[in-house]
């Protein structure tokens, strides 16, 4: 418990804060997940675009960086093709 203003405040499992829900057994994952997303955006992205100046950009090259990308955004999260999560959740 904590006391705020003269008010005990109880310890609750989740709360939601301008439309988000937090939960204390999502902060684990969570603190994963931005794990992972920052060595994403450190190693996999220049490793992957590393000399990209001197590519021909045709369809096919943009297919495959998102193809990478997005396989490597789904092992983060968990998820596989056969989940039909769609990339774009609101």
């Amino acid at each position: 418990m904590l006391q705020v203003s003269g008010n005990m405040l109880q310890q609750v499992g989740k709360f939601k804060y301008l439309g988000v829900v937090f939960a204390s057994v999502q902060v684990g994952t969570k603190i994963a997940t931005r794990i992972e997303l920052s060595v994403f955006k450190s190693v996999f992205v220049p490793i992957l675009t590393c000399g990209h100046e001197s590519w021909v950009t045709t369809e096919r090259i943009l297919f495959q960086v998102q193809v990478a990308e997005m396989g490597f955004l789904r092992r983060v999260h968990g998820v596989t093709l056969r989940d039909k999560v769609r990339s774009c959740q609101p």
